[in-house]
């Protein structure tokens, strides 16, 4: 067999184990909340206990203008979590991708620095996190800490205006676990990309909240959240919030 028939045969094979799109992510959950129901893998959740309507609901329109989605009802904070009993064990790989978009109908502060959480997963056995919180509503918040239970950021502040404006926004967030890297987009412009190195994570996935618990601020706001969309690698953005992928 000559040489360029044995590289035709290789190229063939490695095609074959990629995806058409040229990204190898896939995706784990996607929920737009148009039919009223939660996947049954999420919690609605307040701080302390499991919520229940009317403390959440489903509102309309959603962020492209039709269909419904999560909106807090009597209790401002209500979160959604995917809890540790539901999400894979083992996580299918080294990295995650979680996207979601996020608008506030009304929103007064009150407090100059406040602590609404915006995402919130842990892994490592809850020990590891990426934690993101809005301090005020051209801010956010960033802190990460290891599995030896170490810092490894603190003091990260991003300019990350007009959250609270009554519109859309559109919130990324990508964790490559044995690389220690961190990133995190915020309406489509990178904000964040921090690498701590090898060692500092593992894929142990134990819980994700998105957005997450306010216990510390329970705030006079409405929050909505739509089109949340979890994968296990980088996704091809075609695809993103626009169901499953073909």
């Amino acid at each position: 067999m000559s040489k360029l028939i044995k590289l035709a045969v290789v190229s063939t094979m490695l095609s074959a184990l990629l995806p058409l799109h040229g990204f190898a992510a896939n995706r784990l959950m996607y929920e737009n909340f148009d039919d009223q129901t939660l996947d049954s893998r999420l919690n609605p959740r307040i701080y302390g206990g499991i919520a229940a309507p009317p403390q959440y609901g489903f509102a309309g329109p959603g962020r492209d203008g039709a269909g419904s989605c999560f909106s807090s009802g009597t209790i401002p904070d209500v979160f959604l979590q995917w809890p540790t009993e539901q999400i894979p064990k083992p996580w299918p790989s080294d990295e995650m991708y979680i996207s979601f978009w996020m608008r506030y109908p009304t929103y007064a502060g009150s407090d100059p620095n406040e602590n609404i959480k915006i995402f919130y997963p842990h892994w490592d056995g809850a020990v590891s996190y990426v934690h993101f919180t809005m301090v005020d509503t051209n801010t956010v918040y960033y802190s990460a800490r290891a599995r030896d239970n170490s810092m490894v950021s603190v003091g990260t502040y991003m300019n990350c205006p007009n959250q609270a404006d009554g519109n859309w926004h559109h919130y990324e967030f990508y964790v490559k676990f044995s690389e220690g890297i961190s990133r995190f987009w915020y309406d489509g412009a990178q904000m964040l990309y921090q690498t701590y190195g090898p060692g500092v994570w593992t894929n142990s996935v134990f819980s994700i909240d998105m957005p997450s618990m306010d216990g510390e601020e329970p705030g006079n706001f409405s929050r909505q959240v739509d089109d949340i969309d979890i994968w296990d690698g980088m996704p091809d953005p075609a695809v993103l919030g626009a169901g499953s992928p073909s």
